[in-house]
């Protein structure tokens, strides 16, 4: 047997290994990309857990206390509320913010199940904006928000805001 023959053997000895080891990296990345699908969706799952647990926990004050709807009721209605009152109809719109900005956080960062919020939805949300358009939620929306949301989330809800 001669050298070319020998180099020959060589080459499509060394096609197959490389053939193989194309194979093999071909299946180690399907298998990572299942694995980081399988991630997404629990991180997904995850998220949506929380966000409902804080929207059952935002609303369950008003299913629960009666004196609590008694201020609510007044916030809504634009009637006179006392300083303890507007603290805790204050601290009411902020938890319903808190919701409203993790919504929209979970949104960009595509942790959401695809169809489930639109961004523009959870800046123009009806109850939202039902909240600080009554006379406490505008001062409130004015005064405190500022210092616990961020300005573009605030900036994006003032685009939905009626002029004033």
């Amino acid at each position: 047997m001669n050298w070319e023959a020998v180099a020959a053997i060589g080459e499509i000895v060394g096609a197959g290994a490389v053939l193989g080891t194309l194979y093999y990296l071909a299946a180690q990345i399907r298998t990572q990309n299942q694995q980081l699908e399988k991630s997404n969706d629990h991180a997904r799952a995850q998220t949506s857990v929380h966000i409902n647990d804080q929207a059952l926990s935002v609303f369950d004050v008003l299913m629960r206390d009666k004196d609590f709807v008694r201020i609510y009721y007044k916030g809504i209605n634009n009637q006179r509320l006392d300083e303890l009152e507007a603290i805790q109809f204050s601290s009411f719109i902020t938890r319903f913010f808190g919701l409203c900005e993790s919504n929209v956080t979970a949104s960009k960062a595509q942790l959401n199940f695809e169809g489930d919020y639109e961004v523009e939805f959870l800046y123009g949300n009806p109850y939202l904006h039902k909240l600080i358009n009554t006379k406490e939620g505008g001062r409130w929306f004015e005064e405190d928000a500022p210092a616990i949301f961020s300005k573009e989330f605030l900036d994006n809800v003032s685009r939905f805001r009626p002029d004033r």
